[in-house]
């Protein structure tokens, strides 16, 4: 059997409390909705709501130059 893919990254993750449930924040990570668990306080973002490609960990940002 082939593993399946996450379908979600965890911006906070927190042990599951017993009232877990999902809303819906007012903030966006990679152009996707930020979700919040009531219970526990987790925070994810489901992979294949986004719009944005995610940062390249790989690739160094640049530092900012200062202007003359």
């Amino acid at each position: 059997m082939v593993p399946m893919p996450p379908r979600a990254r965890y911006l906070v993750s927190n042990p599951c409390e017993d009232a877990c449930g999902t809303i819906t924040t007012d903030r966006t990570a990679e152009g996707a909705p930020v979700y919040r668990c009531p219970g526990c306080d987790s925070e994810w973002i489901e992979l294949a709501e986004r719009t944005e490609p995610a940062p390249d960990a790989s690739t160094p940002t640049p530092p900012p130059t200062e202007g003359t």
